[in-house]
């Protein structure tokens, strides 16, 4: 054997001529070992893996070059050289560099026979590939595979992705204990057996829509949708899609999350609003009722009363209507929030046109149509000013004659309310103002006005009469 390797015509000196020209284009290590486990030949890339230079390989053993792992190569070679069979893909590490400069290096390492022309193996050629880089990127990988995993299964909601077909491809944690597939796993079940059989049909037409025009959406704008477990209990579900593209091939993120929790909490809202209501509509009922009560008591008491007291008592009962009124509307329309002033307004002066007993004098309304709203806190004064201007215009301004008296309802381009109180009557003297008058309405005037958070004004039209305007905001408090 040992001869053979020498000479000019020699198979490895052949092989040494032909190896020289590509050694050192190739990107990995290349070398010729021969029958004595000696390098004749190596490139620079497989001298720089071993740590020596290139003369200081040819003609040592493959022992030598590397003490930690060389006894180990050289029964590899030694193999090959006896079986004439490769020895392929063998991953090894070693130390390169000097003491404790040394790095941790991973190599792969392929050994393949090189035979004579007469088929005889005279030789071997190492391939070595330093693949720790290729190691370190697969550990990364590995570990960030590891970490998105560990996201996905910490999540909340359930995740899972489907391809074009509508099969499972993954589903975290969280969905497959929410589908009842713990354990069990979700891969490749078809996300129709996820939908009741009820709506199959359906479920097949959008999920073929939806591969047609991908886009990030909610599956809950339209209808309820449920989710069927194994055991085929259902529950109420929402779904959000997200289309994911995966080298060019579609697939779908879908987000679910099991609302029987909020449908519960939902359910017992609605149940605790239902007899909240209940309870205010009987409340406000109870208490039209006592006012009326009460409204019917006054009534009683004027037949009997002296006629002085007959207008006090006629007052008082007035002021209670005006109440009950409130309490009647809120009843009936059912919205305990705030009341329509225009409804109420037109509804109190009607109850005050029943009162009127002067001969020729006539209550009408204007714009009780217009949008304004109140709560019941600045309603009650609102009513009970109105109620006090009304039945102060029909007392004094109509002395022996006939006239009218308006309630006209408002809003201006700046949004602000006015209600008018006018007639046309006698007029108000000039040394009137309001709350400075000994009648007791005139005096609760500026008391209401502040309780409705509005602001009066005396006004004397020149075409004679009179009329008070009173400005507010229906704007909404958080008092109210």
């Amino acid at each position: 054997m040992a001869g053979s390797l020498k000479g000019e015509g020699g198979a490895l000196d052949c092989a040494e001529q032909v190896l020289s020209d590509v050694l050192e284009a190739v990107p990995v290590g290349l070398a010729l070992i021969d029958g004595q486990m000696r390098y004749r030949l190596l490139n620079q890339l497989l001298a720089e893996a071993n740590g020596l230079s290139r003369s200081a390989h040819l003609g040592r053993g493959v022992a030598e070059t590397l003490p930690q792992i060389g006894d180990y190569l050289e029964s590899l070679v030694r193999r090959v050289m006896e079986s004439g069979e490769p020895v392929l893909d063998v991953c090894v590490n070693s130390k390169v560099g000097p003491g404790d400069r040394a790095a941790l290096r991973e190599w792969q390492i392929s050994y393949l026979p090189y035979r004579a022309p007469a088929g005889e193996v005279v030789g071997v050629v190492a391939v070595v590939r330093d693949v720790a880089a290729e190691r370190r990127a697969e550990r990364l990988r590995g570990e960030g595979e590891a970490r998105l995993r560990m996201v996905v299964d910490s999540a909340l909601d359930g995740l899972v992705m489907i391809d074009q077909g509508g099969r499972i491809l993954m589903a975290n944690h969280r969905a497959e204990a929410m589908f009842d597939y713990l354990g069990v796993g979700m891969e490749g079940v078809m996300i129709s057996s996820l939908v009741p059989e009820r709506f199959r049909d359906g479920h097949g037409r959008l999920i073929e829509n939806y591969m047609r025009r991908p886009e990030a959406r909610e599956m809950a704008r339209q209808q309820e949708i449920f989710g069927v477990r194994r055991d085929g209990g259902e529950f109420p579900a929402e779904i959000g899609l997200t289309p994911v593209w995966d080298g060019g091939e579609l697939q779908v993120l879908a987000t679910i999350t099991d609302i029987s929790a909020r449908k519960a909490a939902q359910a017992s809202l609605e149940l605790a609003l239902k007899e909240k209501t209940a309870l205010l509509n009987e409340v406000h009922h109870r208490v039209k009722n006592n006012l009326q009560v009460i409204s019917s008591l006054l009534n009683l008491q004027t037949r009997s009363a002296p006629p002085e007291a007959v207008a006090v008592l006629t007052e008082c009962q007035n002021h209670v209507r005006a109440m009950a009124l409130i309490h009647q509307l809120l009843y009936e329309h059912g919205d305990f929030s705030r009341i329509h002033v225009g409804l109420y307004l037109e509804r109190l002066t009607q109850l005050l046109s029943g009162s009127v007993s002067e001969g020729g004098v006539r209550l009408r309304c204007r714009g009780m149509d217009a949008a304004v709203y109140l709560g019941m806190q600045r309603a009650i004064p609102c009513g009970l000013l109105v109620n006090e201007l009304v039945t102060n215009a029909l007392k004094h301004a109509f002395p022996g004659r006939r006239g009218t008296v308006e309630v006209a309802l408002e809003r201006d381009d700046g949004g602000r309310c006015r209600i008018l109180v006018s007639d046309d009557g006698v007029g108000i003297p000039d040394s009137v103002k309001l709350g400075e008058v000994s009648s007791l309405g005139f005096r609760l005037v500026p008391t209401l006005v502040g309780q409705l958070k509005g602001e009066a004004r005396l006004l004397r039209p020149e075409a004679g009469g009179a009329c008070v305007e009173i400005a507010f905001s229906d704007e909404p408090e958080s008092a109210e």
